[in-house]
Formats: structure tokens, sequence, C-alpha cells
């Protein structure tokens, strides 16, 4: 009896052993160091020395209007790097010291511009993903961003209400010159009395 009780319990014990092995066969050291998790919302990738992380545009639940750009660089290189960001035609470029990040957010406070990046329309509408190639240095690498919308709360005062390029043209032309308040117009102003002393 105590050797069937004994034989039974090495089996038993034995089958519970080549699963668990299995697993962590799956999981090995050298995988785990290469394996890479984005948390968070947007795209991430690396081109040259510099880093591209939280690529993403923020837009309308419509999809109609303008979308707003958003990306964090960061630069592992020696030197400063030039990079530059092609997107539904459009191209921005900034310059990323060596060592240092670039912060496209101006509602964050790490952010590193007041200004926002703005497009009038792209070639994807919320939940698509939209190619944007990002290239520093003679490299560059085609990354697939996410589109999101104010679907989701939090994104609600991300989303641009107009092109930024269309308001200094209403300013300048005056079309609402006259809908507008003296503290909201001073723009118009200013720039009127610098053409007139010119």
């Amino acid at each position: 009896m105590k050797r069937h009780t004994r034989a039974a319990l090495a089996v038993a014990a034995l089958a519970l052993v080549i699963p668990v092995s299995g697993c962590a066969s799956l999981l090995s050291p050298q995988q785990t160091a290469d394996y890479q998790y984005n948390g968070g919302d947007g795209a991430w990738g690396t081109v040259g020395d510099v880093e591209v992380r939280g690529l993403m545009l923020i837009m309308d639940e419509s999809g109609t209007g303008p979308a707003q750009l958003f990306f964090t660089l960061i630069n592992k290189g020696d030197s400063s790097a030039s990079v530059s960001l092609d997107v539904s035609g459009e191209s921005f470029t900034e310059s990323v010291a060596a060592g240092k990040t670039f912060v496209q957010d101006p509602q964050s406070p790490a952010s590193s511009t007041t200004d926002p990046i703005v497009l009038d329309s792209i070639d994807a509408k919320p939940g698509d993903l939209i190619d944007i190639t990002v290239s520093t240095g003679g490299q560059e690498k085609t990354i697939q961003a996410q589109v999101l919308s104010d679907s989701l709360p939090y994104y609600e005062e991300y989303v641009p209400t107009e092109s930024p390029s269309a308001v200094p043209t209403e300013d300048a032309t005056g079309s609402t010159g006259e809908e507008t308040s003296p503290a909201e117009g001073s723009t118009s102003t200013e720039s009127a009395t610098t053409a007139a002393e010119g």
C-alpha cells in the first residue's frame, strides 16, 4: 500500500511541476527584458537617439472638426536634435537639446510650450489609427497614432473648437470687430495701431 501511495504522490507532484515550468519558460528573463509595455494613451517609438512617447490626436466625437496633436520627445543623444513630425500633409519641427525632453501639451504643467498644435483636418476619425512620420538626423519612422475624442470625459478640454489660423484672419479683416468686446479685441487694436505707425 505504501509503495502505491508514494507512486501516486510522485505522479501528482510531477503533474504540477510540468505546467508551472512551462509557464516559466514563456517569461524567461531574456524575453521579459525585451518586452516593452506602453502604458496610457498614445503611441511610442524610437527614431535615432530620440524617443517618441504619447503620440496621439484628439478631436470632436463627430470627427468633423480640427484635431490637436500631442507628443513627448526625449533626446538621448549627445547633441541637439531637430525632430520633424509629418501628419496629414502638415509638418511640425521641434528642436530638443541633448539629454532633454520636449512635451507638447499646453495644458500640462510639464509642457515645454503654451502653443497647441492644431490641424484643420486629418485623414482619420475618432477610433482610427493615423500614420505620423517622425524624422531626425537623417532617419525616419512611421508611427501609427491613436485618434481619440471627447467621448471620454477627461479629453473634453483638449478638443480644439476652431483652427488657430482662422482667428488672426478674422481679427485682421475686422469681420468680427463689432461683436468683440474691447478686451477680447485688444489684438486687433494693437495690430491696427502698429500698421498705422508703420
